[in-house]
């Protein structure tokens, strides 16, 4: 009818629609990742809207099956098929003069995950397994620290290979919630000059100031209250 709707497709139903394109499926571009952002379920809903949209519809919500076959043969489960109703799916409910967008950030920023074991990993980019997850994290945290306005300076990162799976592992940077919530926060506890080597590992925890540090070994900087 024309209308437009801003909302998450779930990736198997994405999939089937590409298959009929000339790509022929979600193919990875240049970067090696899908062209199309993912979704990491992170929803902020309006009161008045969303109760709104639960009285009109009395809580009833669009339901799913995403079912993981054992091969290609298609008669035979992987695992246990559940139904699902997806939140992502609000949307749908909304009334036409309800706002609905998105916010956009590198994927380093927001998502990592542990959901495969080292033999599926090893097929698959991004791997998604207990290697890749805590490179991410350190790397985020890393950036984090690149990004709170002072003179940072870390030691790139050297790939590094298990059972298969490769990493780009460097220095292994914990910023502990108690340290910060935001970037604003962190930007206000973090200055002077700063440097780190690639084989450090730095944990910052609790209500601290770092001004100027060099750090070529482990440092642990920890305070309450």
């Amino acid at each position: 009818d024309g209308s437009n709707m801003t909302i998450n497709v779930e990736y198997n139903q994405l999939e089937a629609l590409l298959k009929e394109t000339p790509l022929g499926g979600d193919v990875a571009d240049e970067t090696g990742f899908s062209p199309y952002p993912g979704n990491t379920n992170i929803l902020v809903l309006g009161i008045p809207c969303m109760a709104h949209c639960l009285e009109a519809t009395g809580g009833i919500v669009p339901e799913f099956v995403n079912p993981k076959w054992a091969d290609t043969r298609r008669d035979k489960l992987k695992s246990a098929t559940r139904l699902e109703c997806m939140m992502q799916d609000f949307p749908k409910l909304c009334r036409p003069e309800d706002k609905v967008g998105f916010t956009q950030l590198d994927r380093i920023m927001c998502f990592t995950c542990v959901k495969d074991n080292v033999k599926d990993a090893a097929k698959k980019c991004p791997h998604d397994c207990a290697l890749s997850a805590e490179a991410d994290i350190y790397a985020s945290d890393a950036w984090l620290l690149q990004l709170s306005g002072a003179d940072v300076e870390i030691e790139a990162l050297e790939q590094c290979t298990l059972f298969g799976v490769f990493a780009e592992m460097g220095a292994r940077i914990v910023l502990h919630p108690s340290i910060c919530m935001c970037l604003e926060e962190l930007q206000s506890k973090v200055r002077g000059k700063i440097n780190i080597s690639r084989r450090s590992r730095l944990v910052l925890e609790g209500n601290v100031i770092v001004d100027g540090l060099d750090v070529d070994g482990t440092l642990k900087v920890s305070r309450n209250g």
